[in-house]
């Protein structure tokens, strides 16, 4: 009896996150992965404030992982320090303008973690990058104005520099897909370690 030939499926990225953003940065660096989130128990303090994306980018990815052991899951969390407070998504338009008020006329970090897991192979890496964003002098007319046009609610510290971002912004350092929400540069180094070059960049 002839032996069947063993078909060996290709290993395949996940993305967990909702996020239109991260998923067109994503793209950049390989045009092919499927997306899957699952809702998970975050946490939103530590004694270092800095590890919190880098846990929750492990915690998202690592709920998806569970369900595609063979495959590689994407997971990422990007967290504003402004002095010693962390700024999440705002409520509301009140809390999204008083997130601005805030920020006008200083410097805040923009940290995003991200975690490439494959259960499989036991393949659990973990890296993040920081930029500096200064803003600048905002009047109450300057935030009602941005408020009216980028819907903020879904965005960490109320805005995002890809939406009309020079109404808010003077300068920032590092990654602008870090401050997006993925930075590329450390991503695709990973991605061309398991996928292959063809695959992982374009």
């Amino acid at each position: 009896m002839k032996r069947r030939k063993r078909v060996i499926e290709p290993t395949r990225l996940y993305l967990a996150s909702q996020s239109p953003r991260r998923q067109e940065l994503l793209k950049r660096c390989k045009p092919d992965f499927l997306v899957e989130f699952l809702p998970t128990r975050e946490i939103d303090t530590a004694a270092d404030l800095r590890s919190v994306p880098r846990v929750n980018a492990s915690i998202k990815a690592a709920a998806v992982a569970k369900r595609h052991r063979k495959d590689f899951v994407l997971g990422a969390d990007t967290l504003i320090i402004s002095g010693n407070r962390v700024m999440g998504k705002p409520a509301d338009l009140d809390e999204a303008a008083a997130f601005l008020r805030e920020l006008s006329g200083r410097t805040h970090e923009v940290i995003t973690a991200m975690a490439l897991i494959c259960l499989r192979r036991s393949i659990h890496l973990v890296w993040s990058e920081t930029s500096q964003v200064t803003f600048r002098e905002l009047t109450e007319e300057d935030i009602a104005g941005y408020l009216a046009k980028v819907d903020v609610l879904d965005k960490a510290g109320a805005y995002a520099i890809q939406e009309h971002g020079d109404m808010l912004i003077s300068s920032y350092t590092g990654e602008l897909e870090n401050i997006i929400g993925l930075p590329l540069v450390k991503l695709r180094e990973h991605l061309a370690e398991f996928f292959p070059p063809a695959e992982a960049e374009k």
